[in-house]
């Protein structure tokens, strides 16, 4: 039985499962899909990445989902809500929005759709007063994808060792 969370208008978004592995194996191994990241990750690596969203989950009551589409059920990414240290930020940790799709459902929205989503849950569920996006400078799409959020970039910061930018939003005043 998986943990459902949400759904949007063509979305659902739930709990990773053991069972969600090939898929994430081939969203996290996917060069261009990772092409923002250090690496692609290989299987095992992938099988740890689902562990950490699992423990997230138990720790926080949140982290990365399985985003699929509601009409098909078919996997498209996972799109969540994970605690961030950053040192550039007074708070920590701070929550953060994260997503990443597969390239099949880029430019149809998708991004944008569950993050919004998640981004209300963030406030209505969790009371977050506001949320962050970590994105490299160079990611033009995601970047784009945190402006559509109302997010606006508040500083620059080393985050795993790479560039990025910090975009904010405050969810109430």
């Amino acid at each position: 039985m998986t943990a459902h969370v949400l759904e949007t208008t063509r979305l659902s978004l739930r709990e990773l499962v053991p069972a969600d592995l090939d898929f994430l194996a081939g969203l996290l191994g996917n060069p261009h899909v990772m092409r923002f990241y250090p690496k692609p990750l290989t299987r095992e690596e992938a099988a740890g990445w689902l562990e950490r969203q699992r423990a997230r989950y138990a720790a926080d009551g949140h982290g990365l989902w399985l985003v699929t589409e509601r009409a098909t059920g078919k996997p498209v990414g996972q799109v969540g809500l994970l605690m961030q240290r950053v040192d550039a930020l007074r708070m920590n940790p701070h929550p953060e929005i994260g997503y990443l799709l597969d390239r099949t459902y880029w430019g149809l929205g998708y991004a944008t759709e569950a993050a919004r989503g998640v981004r209300d849950y963030a406030a209505t569920r969790f009371g977050y007063a506001a949320v962050i996006s970590l994105v490299r400078p160079e990611n033009v799409p995601s970047r784009a994808v945190a402006r559509r959020l109302g997010m606006q970039v508040i500083a620059e910061a080393s985050f795993a060792g790479l560039p990025h930018l910090i975009h904010h939003v405050a969810l109430r005043s």
